[in-house]
């Protein structure tokens, strides 16, 4: 084969055959976020105080903390989709989350009697909350997932990891709605492992769907 022809013949094998990965990802997000809300709509009712606590600093700050990530790690997702893309600054802003999250914690232990740490820790029945934000990220994971297929990610296992971190923080952000339970303490254990294991979640399915 000529050396043109092997051009011409590298350049077509490079067309697309599909949508962009940025387009892909927007729309297979999309579609995950809206089954994850119809599914926690299914599964567990609004928090029936919920207009009071949107009053209350500890409440706030959920909606804050999970914001910060879910742009994070949507950020982290698109430049995973692209074979060296940097991630250095997108993980800096990420790392404002755990940050706020240890400030509110110091804060609220210095404030509380230490007997009513574990009270705080336990909150309402806090392995459900847990298993209900895991269950919620599942369907924002695999639609990423997909959606990672159109691009060319060439750390798999990262960016599947990197598909259940916003699939987390998204289903976090969700279930915020319905947690009957605010303290920094509860939120510090509980909502971070939620999104650890549907990172870790993410991260094995990634390594085999993503797989080139």
């Amino acid at each position: 084969m000529k050396t043109d022809d092997l051009i011409r013949a590298l350049a077509a094998d490079r067309l697309p055959s599909g949508p962009p990965p940025s387009l892909a990802l927007a729309l297979t997000g999309a579609v995950g976020f809206v089954l994850s809300v119809l599914l926690f709509l299914w599964l567990v009712p609004l928090r029936p105080n919920l207009g009071e606590a949107m009053h209350s600093f500890p409440f706030m700050l959920k909606p804050v903390e999970m914001g910060i990530l879910v742009v994070a790690s949507a950020i982290l997702v698109l430049r995973l989709a692209r074979p060296g893309a940097s991630l250095g600054h997108v993980l800096w802003v990420a790392a404002l989350v755990p940050a706020i999250m240890a400030a509110a914690l110091i804060f609220e232990m210095a404030s509380v009697p230490r007997v009513l740490w574990l009270d705080r820790l336990a909150g309402v029945h806090w392995y459900i909350c847990v298993m209900n934000m895991v269950i919620l990220s599942l369907p924002v994971t695999a639609a990423l997932l997909f959606g990672l297929r159109y691009g060319a990610p060439t750390r798999p296992m990262m960016a599947g990891a990197g598909a259940g971190l916003l699939g987390g923080a998204v289903a976090a952000s969700i279930y915020i709605s319905h947690c009957p339970d605010d303290s920094p303490i509860f939120v510090a254990a509980w909502f971070t492992l939620a999104i650890v294991v549907a990172s870790c979640i993410g991260a094995l399915a990634g390594s085999r769907m993503l797989r080139w």
